[in-house]
């Protein structure tokens, strides 16, 4: 991959069949949509799991950021505000503030491929520099943490505690890598620790359900004990250094490896799974811890602008 500041653009593998009239159909975008002139400056992709949150983020970024005017704007009682370019798809939120992207990607691995195989598309057609980052950002169940602590994710594993990701391809499967950029995670603790918020470098699981794939013992069947629940959990912890459990990190790592994009996985935890499965926290704490990770983000996307710029 080039360094900072290369000039080169932004490619994919599959770019031998991409092209025509694509549609992003997804995040409600034509390749006709003249996507280099709206989309050409993009050099973070923050991803996360709900709409709204995502939302809040990027006039959380829209704000720390100056007020950008590379935004995609649109108007609403007589008020110029942030569009949802993907609104009208109806699957995902998109919005656009100056270099970022805040994106939903919803729940599970599946709907995480969906949307990020379309990001990766418009990338390529609106002729974005190679060295855009991507981020998932979101929230997590911790394995002997006190909640309200941010993971940045070294290693992705699933639920069988295997560090690869399973892909079908034509009815075989393949095995994949799934990697976060030792620096980013660095820099991203760094910016932690400077907007002082609660973090640490482990490893995650990434389930595909939340239920029986994560342990629990709370969904409509269980057919394990409370022992085997410990058991695996503690396994995972002090044989793998798991601290966190989650849906999407392992498919999201593995498919910006494919796409040779850097990447880093951040998630606040909400509960520690060795003493219970139930969120008990308030509404209110719940919003602090979220907004921590707001902070970290925006901490490193300043910090970062200001170094590019120099």
């Amino acid at each position: 991959m080039a360094a900072k500041g290369s000039s080169s653009v932004f490619n994919l593998k599959n770019s031998v069949h991409l092209g025509g009239n694509d549609h992003l159909y997804h995040i409600g975008l034509l390749q006709t949509d003249d996507l280099e002139t709206r989309f050409h400056d993009i050099k973070y992709v923050c991803m996360g799991g709900k709409a709204d949150r995502m939302k809040e983020f990027a006039e959380y970024m829209y704000v720390k950021l100056g007020k950008p005017e590379n935004c995609e704007f649109e108007t609403v009682n007589g008020t110029k505000v942030l569009r949802d370019v993907g609104k009208s798809a109806g699957r995902y939120s998109f919005f656009k503030v100056g270099p970022v992207v805040s994106v939903s990607h919803g729940i599970g691995t599946a709907s995480l491929s969906v949307v990020l195989h379309e990001v990766l598309k418009l990338l390529y057609y609106a002729k974005c520099k190679n060295d855009v980052e991507f981020f998932r950002v979101g929230t997590s169940g911790g394995l002997g943490l006190e909640p309200g602590a941010i993971v940045v994710t070294k290693q992705s594993y699933d639920s069988q505690l295997f560090p690869l990701f399973s892909q079908v391809h034509c009815g075989e499967v393949v095995k994949l890598e799934c990697r976060t950029d030792e620096k980013l995670r660095n820099a991203l603790q760094d910016a932690a620790n400077r907007a002082k918020v609660p973090v640490l470098i482990g490893n995650t699981m990434s389930t595909d359900d939340f239920f029986e794939g994560q342990a629990r013992t709370d969904g409509a069947f269980c057919d394990y004990s409370e022992e085997d629940k410990i058991n695996f959990l503690r396994k995972a912890h002090d044989e793998h250094g798991i601290k966190n459990i989650e849906m999407e990190s392992l498919c999201f790592t593995a498919m910006c490896t494919r796409a040779n994009v850097k990447c880093a996985v951040a998630c606040v935890t909400v509960v520690n799974r060795l003493e219970h499965d139930d969120v008990t926290a308030d509404g209110s704490l719940l919003q602090t811890w979220q907004e921590n990770l707001y902070k970290m983000m925006a901490e490193y996307i300043e910090w970062h602008e200001k170094i590019s710029t120099k």
